[in-house]
Protein backbone atom coordinates (compact mmCIF):
# COMPACT_ATOMS: atom_id res chain seq x y z
CA UNK A 1 0.00 0.00 0.00
CA UNK A 2 0.93 3.81 -0.68
CA UNK A 3 2.37 5.87 1.76
CA UNK A 4 -0.76 8.58 0.38
CA UNK A 5 -3.30 5.99 0.47
CA UNK A 6 -2.91 5.61 4.07
CA UNK A 7 -3.94 8.72 4.60
CA UNK A 8 -6.89 8.62 3.16
CA UNK A 9 -8.50 5.32 5.02
CA UNK A 10 -10.68 7.17 7.49
CA UNK A 11 -10.81 6.87 10.61
CA UNK A 12 -7.77 4.56 10.39
CA UNK A 13 -5.32 7.70 9.92
CA UNK A 14 -1.96 7.96 10.35
CA UNK A 15 1.73 6.85 8.84
CA UNK A 16 3.54 5.81 11.91
CA UNK A 17 5.98 2.68 11.36
CA UNK A 18 3.73 0.98 13.97
CA UNK A 19 0.53 1.48 12.27
CA UNK A 20 1.80 1.00 8.90
CA UNK A 21 3.57 -2.17 9.77
CA UNK A 22 -0.28 -3.30 11.04
CA UNK A 23 -1.92 -2.50 7.76
CA UNK A 24 0.96 -4.42 5.86
CA UNK A 25 -0.19 -7.72 7.80
CA UNK A 26 -3.64 -7.02 7.21
CA UNK A 27 -3.14 -6.64 3.43
CA UNK A 28 -1.22 -9.67 3.44
CA UNK A 29 -3.27 -11.86 4.45
CA UNK A 30 -6.85 -9.96 3.86
CA UNK A 31 -7.67 -12.18 0.36
CA UNK A 32 -7.09 -15.33 2.32
CA UNK A 33 -9.67 -16.72 5.18
CA UNK A 34 -7.10 -17.52 7.63
CA UNK A 35 -8.27 -16.81 11.26
CA UNK A 36 -6.61 -13.56 12.56
CA UNK A 37 -5.93 -12.69 16.68
CA UNK A 38 -5.86 -9.16 17.13
CA UNK A 39 -3.82 -7.76 20.92
CA UNK A 40 -3.91 -4.76 21.71
CA UNK A 41 -5.18 -2.57 24.86
CA UNK A 42 -8.65 -1.05 25.36
CA UNK A 43 -9.74 1.70 23.00
CA UNK A 44 -6.62 0.95 20.59
CA UNK A 45 -8.93 0.65 17.64
CA UNK A 46 -8.72 -3.12 17.09
CA UNK A 47 -12.65 -3.46 15.50
CA UNK A 48 -11.09 -0.87 13.16
CA UNK A 49 -8.53 -2.96 11.64
CA UNK A 50 -10.99 -5.83 11.73
CA UNK A 51 -13.26 -3.65 9.59
CA UNK A 52 -10.25 -2.41 7.55
CA UNK A 53 -9.01 -6.60 7.43
CA UNK A 54 -12.76 -7.50 6.25
CA UNK A 55 -13.14 -4.30 3.42
CA UNK A 56 -9.97 -5.62 1.60
CA UNK A 57 -11.53 -9.39 1.55
CA UNK A 58 -13.42 -11.43 -0.77
CA UNK A 59 -16.23 -10.70 1.57
CA UNK A 60 -16.26 -7.39 1.29
CA UNK A 61 -19.94 -7.03 0.24
CA UNK A 62 -20.93 -9.82 2.95
CA UNK A 63 -21.68 -8.63 6.35
CA UNK A 64 -19.03 -7.62 9.03
CA UNK A 65 -20.75 -8.89 12.57
CA UNK A 66 -19.41 -7.97 15.68
CA UNK A 67 -19.92 -9.85 18.69
CA UNK A 68 -19.24 -8.39 21.95
CA UNK A 69 -17.99 -11.66 24.01
CA UNK A 70 -18.34 -10.34 27.30
CA UNK A 71 -21.95 -8.63 26.74
CA UNK A 72 -23.48 -12.29 27.74
CA UNK A 73 -23.33 -14.99 29.93
CA UNK A 74 -22.47 -18.17 29.33
CA UNK A 75 -26.16 -19.99 29.18
CA UNK A 76 -26.98 -17.38 26.13
CA UNK A 77 -23.85 -17.92 23.90
CA UNK A 78 -25.55 -20.57 21.74
CA UNK A 79 -28.82 -18.58 21.73
CA UNK A 80 -27.12 -15.57 20.36
CA UNK A 81 -24.27 -17.31 17.83
CA UNK A 82 -26.45 -20.06 16.87
CA UNK A 83 -30.26 -18.85 16.68
CA UNK A 84 -32.95 -21.28 17.82
CA UNK A 85 -36.31 -22.70 16.93
CA UNK A 86 -39.95 -21.98 18.12
CA UNK A 87 -40.66 -23.92 21.15
CA UNK A 88 -36.90 -24.76 22.05
CA UNK A 89 -36.86 -23.15 25.42
CA UNK A 90 -39.49 -21.48 27.80
CA UNK A 91 -40.53 -18.37 25.95
CA UNK A 92 -39.18 -19.69 22.31
CA UNK A 93 -42.60 -18.69 20.47
CA UNK A 94 -40.65 -18.32 17.08
CA UNK A 95 -37.61 -19.34 16.07
CA UNK A 96 -34.56 -16.87 15.39
CA UNK A 97 -31.06 -16.64 13.09
CA UNK A 98 -28.22 -16.52 14.93
CA UNK A 99 -25.28 -13.74 14.85
CA UNK A 100 -23.27 -16.55 12.71
CA UNK A 101 -26.08 -16.68 10.09
CA UNK A 102 -26.46 -12.79 10.28
CA UNK A 103 -22.82 -12.86 9.14
CA UNK A 104 -23.25 -15.37 6.12
CA UNK A 105 -20.26 -15.07 3.67
CA UNK A 106 -18.93 -12.50 5.55
CA UNK A 107 -16.74 -11.68 8.33
CA UNK A 108 -17.43 -12.57 11.82
CA UNK A 109 -15.78 -10.84 14.65
CA UNK A 110 -14.96 -12.05 18.14
CA UNK A 111 -14.57 -8.77 19.95
CA UNK A 112 -12.61 -9.23 23.68
CA UNK A 113 -13.31 -12.91 22.89
CA UNK A 114 -10.69 -13.02 26.43
CA UNK A 115 -14.21 -12.79 28.00
CA UNK A 116 -15.76 -15.74 26.57
CA UNK A 117 -16.99 -17.49 29.58
CA UNK A 118 -14.90 -20.75 30.03
CA UNK A 119 -18.03 -23.07 29.55
CA UNK A 120 -18.79 -21.40 26.09
CA UNK A 121 -15.22 -22.15 24.99
CA UNK A 122 -16.21 -25.63 24.05
CA UNK A 123 -18.95 -25.06 22.12
CA UNK A 124 -17.33 -21.84 20.14
CA UNK A 125 -14.31 -24.25 19.26
CA UNK A 126 -16.49 -26.74 17.93
CA UNK A 127 -18.22 -25.03 15.48
CA UNK A 128 -14.81 -23.37 14.51
CA UNK A 129 -13.53 -26.55 13.42
CA UNK A 130 -16.23 -28.15 11.48
CA UNK A 131 -17.69 -24.29 10.49
CA UNK A 132 -21.33 -26.42 11.09
CA UNK A 133 -24.02 -25.56 13.91
CA UNK A 134 -27.07 -26.67 14.76
CA UNK A 135 -30.17 -24.49 15.97
CA UNK A 136 -31.35 -24.85 19.62
CA UNK A 137 -34.07 -27.15 18.76
CA UNK A 138 -33.29 -28.70 15.47
CA UNK A 139 -31.50 -31.91 13.87
CA UNK A 140 -30.54 -29.92 11.11
CA UNK A 141 -26.71 -29.59 10.59
CA UNK A 142 -25.95 -26.14 8.79
CA UNK A 143 -22.79 -25.27 7.65
CA UNK A 144 -21.68 -21.04 7.43
CA UNK A 145 -19.46 -19.80 5.04
CA UNK A 146 -17.94 -16.90 7.26
CA UNK A 147 -14.28 -15.48 8.48
CA UNK A 148 -13.38 -15.95 11.89
CA UNK A 149 -11.60 -12.52 13.30
CA UNK A 150 -10.53 -11.80 17.09
CA UNK A 151 -9.39 -9.42 19.58
CA UNK A 152 -8.36 -9.41 22.75
CA UNK A 153 -7.69 -6.51 25.04
CA UNK A 154 -5.44 -9.11 27.99
CA UNK A 155 -2.53 -11.46 27.46
CA UNK A 156 -4.13 -14.35 25.81
CA UNK A 157 -0.73 -16.75 26.61
CA UNK A 158 -1.57 -16.05 30.26
CA UNK A 159 -5.03 -16.76 30.38
CA UNK A 160 -3.95 -20.30 28.83
CA UNK A 161 -1.48 -20.94 32.06
CA UNK A 162 -4.28 -20.24 34.54
CA UNK A 163 -6.95 -22.15 32.79
CA UNK A 164 -9.05 -19.56 32.21
CA UNK A 165 -8.69 -19.88 28.55
CA UNK A 166 -8.62 -22.99 26.36
CA UNK A 167 -5.15 -23.69 24.96
CA UNK A 168 -7.01 -25.47 22.13
CA UNK A 169 -9.41 -22.33 21.11
CA UNK A 170 -6.40 -20.11 21.54
CA UNK A 171 -4.42 -22.04 18.90
CA UNK A 172 -7.29 -22.52 16.73
CA UNK A 173 -7.65 -18.15 16.73
CA UNK A 174 -4.24 -17.29 16.83
CA UNK A 175 -3.25 -18.58 12.82
CA UNK A 176 -2.42 -15.02 12.16
CA UNK A 177 -0.83 -12.85 15.11
CA UNK A 178 -1.46 -9.32 14.54
CA UNK A 179 0.18 -6.71 17.80
CA UNK A 180 -2.64 -3.72 17.58
CA UNK A 181 -0.69 -0.60 19.26
CA UNK A 182 -1.04 1.80 21.70
CA UNK A 183 -1.52 5.17 20.50
CA UNK A 184 1.97 5.97 22.66
CA UNK A 185 3.80 3.80 20.46
CA UNK A 186 2.37 5.53 17.40
CA UNK A 187 2.40 9.31 18.68
CA UNK A 188 3.34 10.55 15.42
CA UNK A 189 -0.42 9.78 14.15
CA UNK A 190 -1.27 11.97 17.12
CA UNK A 191 -1.84 15.23 14.89
CA UNK A 192 -3.52 13.49 12.07
CA UNK A 193 -6.04 11.76 14.62
CA UNK A 194 -6.46 15.37 16.19
CA UNK A 195 -7.48 17.22 12.74
CA UNK A 196 -10.03 14.24 11.98
CA UNK A 197 -11.33 14.29 14.88
CA UNK A 198 -11.59 18.08 15.15
CA UNK A 199 -13.56 18.59 12.03
CA UNK A 200 -15.57 15.36 12.53
CA UNK A 201 -17.17 17.32 16.50
CA UNK A 202 -17.23 20.53 15.21
CA UNK A 203 -19.95 19.24 12.26
CA UNK A 204 -21.68 16.88 14.59
CA UNK A 205 -21.96 19.28 17.41
CA UNK A 206 -22.42 22.69 14.97
CA UNK A 207 -19.87 24.33 17.09
CA UNK A 208 -16.76 26.14 16.14
CA UNK A 209 -13.82 23.84 15.48
CA UNK A 210 -11.22 23.98 18.06
CA UNK A 211 -7.45 25.05 17.52
CA UNK A 212 -4.31 23.31 19.42
CA UNK A 213 -1.86 25.55 20.55
CA UNK A 214 2.23 24.36 19.64
CA UNK A 215 2.33 24.11 24.31
CA UNK A 216 -0.78 21.96 23.49
CA UNK A 217 0.14 19.34 21.17
CA UNK A 218 3.68 19.31 22.60
CA UNK A 219 1.88 18.21 25.70
CA UNK A 220 -0.07 15.78 23.88
CA UNK A 221 2.13 14.16 22.18
CA UNK A 222 4.35 13.34 25.44
CA UNK A 223 1.25 12.29 27.86
CA UNK A 224 0.71 8.25 28.07
CA UNK A 225 -2.74 7.90 26.60
CA UNK A 226 -4.09 5.21 29.17
CA UNK A 227 -7.37 5.46 27.59
CA UNK A 228 -5.60 5.25 23.86
CA UNK A 229 -7.36 6.59 21.12
CA UNK A 230 -10.79 6.61 22.70
CA UNK A 231 -9.23 8.95 24.81
CA UNK A 232 -7.89 11.37 22.79
CA UNK A 233 -11.47 11.12 20.97
CA UNK A 234 -13.20 11.68 24.20
CA UNK A 235 -10.59 14.75 24.50
CA UNK A 236 -11.49 16.08 21.58
CA UNK A 237 -15.07 16.20 21.92
CA UNK A 238 -14.76 17.72 25.72
CA UNK A 239 -12.60 20.74 24.28
CA UNK A 240 -15.35 20.82 21.26
CA UNK A 241 -18.14 21.47 23.52
CA UNK A 242 -15.88 23.96 25.90
CA UNK A 243 -16.11 26.47 23.12
CA UNK A 244 -13.08 27.91 23.67
CA UNK A 245 -12.35 31.22 21.71
CA UNK A 246 -8.67 30.73 21.92
CA UNK A 247 -6.28 28.06 20.87
CA UNK A 248 -6.22 25.31 23.17
CA UNK A 249 -3.59 25.47 26.43
CA UNK A 250 -2.11 22.53 28.50
CA UNK A 251 -4.30 23.32 31.15
CA UNK A 252 -7.52 22.53 29.36
CA UNK A 253 -6.89 19.38 28.42
CA UNK A 254 -8.51 16.55 30.23
CA UNK A 255 -6.13 14.58 31.09
CA UNK A 256 -5.78 11.98 33.86
CA UNK A 257 -3.77 12.68 37.14
CA UNK A 258 -0.25 13.03 35.63
CA UNK A 259 0.97 10.93 38.89
CA UNK A 260 -0.84 7.97 36.26
CA UNK A 261 1.69 8.74 33.56
CA UNK A 262 5.00 7.93 32.39
CA UNK A 263 6.60 11.19 33.57
CA UNK A 264 6.17 12.15 37.16
CA UNK A 265 4.00 15.75 37.17
CA UNK A 266 3.94 15.96 33.57
CA UNK A 267 7.15 17.37 33.23
CA UNK A 268 8.55 17.45 29.41
CA UNK A 269 12.53 17.08 29.53
CA UNK A 270 13.93 20.63 29.46
CA UNK A 271 15.97 19.31 26.50
CA UNK A 272 13.01 19.27 24.21
CA UNK A 273 11.89 21.96 25.29
CA UNK A 274 14.93 24.30 24.30
CA UNK A 275 14.25 22.65 20.73
CA UNK A 276 10.45 23.46 20.71
CA UNK A 277 10.74 26.95 20.16
CA UNK A 278 11.43 30.30 21.10
CA UNK A 279 12.85 31.34 24.45
CA UNK A 280 9.98 33.12 25.44
CA UNK A 281 7.27 30.52 24.90
CA UNK A 282 10.19 27.73 26.39
CA UNK A 283 10.24 30.40 29.36
CA UNK A 284 6.42 30.51 29.61
CA UNK A 285 5.78 26.46 29.29
CA UNK A 286 8.67 25.96 32.33
CA UNK A 287 7.27 28.69 34.14
CA UNK A 288 3.54 27.07 34.19
CA UNK A 289 5.02 23.55 34.76
CA UNK A 290 7.04 25.01 37.77
CA UNK A 291 3.75 26.51 39.49
CA UNK A 292 1.85 23.49 38.43
CA UNK A 293 3.97 21.50 40.70
CA UNK A 294 4.24 23.72 42.99
CA UNK A 295 0.40 23.88 43.59
CA UNK A 296 0.01 20.22 43.72
CA UNK A 297 2.92 19.75 46.15
CA UNK A 298 1.16 22.67 48.42
CA UNK A 299 -2.14 21.31 48.54
CA UNK A 300 -1.03 17.84 49.19
CA UNK A 301 0.84 19.34 52.18
CA UNK A 302 -2.29 20.62 53.32
CA UNK A 303 -4.27 17.90 52.80
CA UNK A 304 -6.20 19.76 50.40
CA UNK A 305 -6.86 23.09 52.47
CA UNK A 306 -7.05 25.48 50.32
CA UNK A 307 -6.73 28.12 52.28
CA UNK A 308 -3.64 26.83 54.34
CA UNK A 309 -2.12 25.74 51.18
CA UNK A 310 -2.32 29.44 50.19
CA UNK A 311 -0.82 30.55 53.78
CA UNK A 312 1.52 28.31 53.30
CA UNK A 313 2.84 29.61 49.77
CA UNK A 314 2.71 33.57 50.98
CA UNK A 315 -0.34 34.42 48.87
CA UNK A 316 -3.81 35.60 49.45
CA UNK A 317 -6.46 32.62 48.97
CA UNK A 318 -8.29 34.35 46.03
CA UNK A 319 -4.53 34.50 44.25
CA UNK A 320 -3.95 31.06 44.85
CA UNK A 321 -7.20 29.80 43.43
CA UNK A 322 -7.16 31.41 40.31
CA UNK A 323 -3.79 30.03 39.99
CA UNK A 324 -5.70 26.69 40.31
CA UNK A 325 -8.27 27.66 38.20
CA UNK A 326 -5.26 28.71 35.72
CA UNK A 327 -3.93 25.43 35.84
CA UNK A 328 -7.15 23.09 35.74
CA UNK A 329 -6.76 21.92 39.57
CA UNK A 330 -9.95 23.52 40.47
CA UNK A 331 -11.82 21.00 37.86
CA UNK A 332 -9.91 17.95 38.98
CA UNK A 333 -10.97 18.90 42.50
CA UNK A 334 -14.33 19.18 41.46
CA UNK A 335 -14.24 16.32 39.55
CA UNK A 336 -12.44 13.91 42.70
CA UNK A 337 -15.24 15.53 45.24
Amino acid sequence: MRQADLLTVAPLLGASHAHVQVLEILDRVAKTDAEVLLSGPTGSGKELYATYLHQRSHRAKAPFVPINCSAFPAELVENELFGHIGGAFTGARSQSSGLIEAAEGGTLFFDEVNSLPIGAQAKVLRFLQQKEYRRLGETRLRHADIRIVAASNSNLVEAVRQKSFREDLFFRLRVVPVAVPSLAERSDDIPVLLEEFATRYAEAYRMPRIVISDRAMRRMRTYAWPGNIRELENCVKYLTCMRLSRPVDPYDLPLLDEESEAEPNGTVRICELVQSGPLRLVKRELVDQLERAYLEDALRRSGGNITEAARNSGKQRRAFFELMRKHGLVKQRNAAE
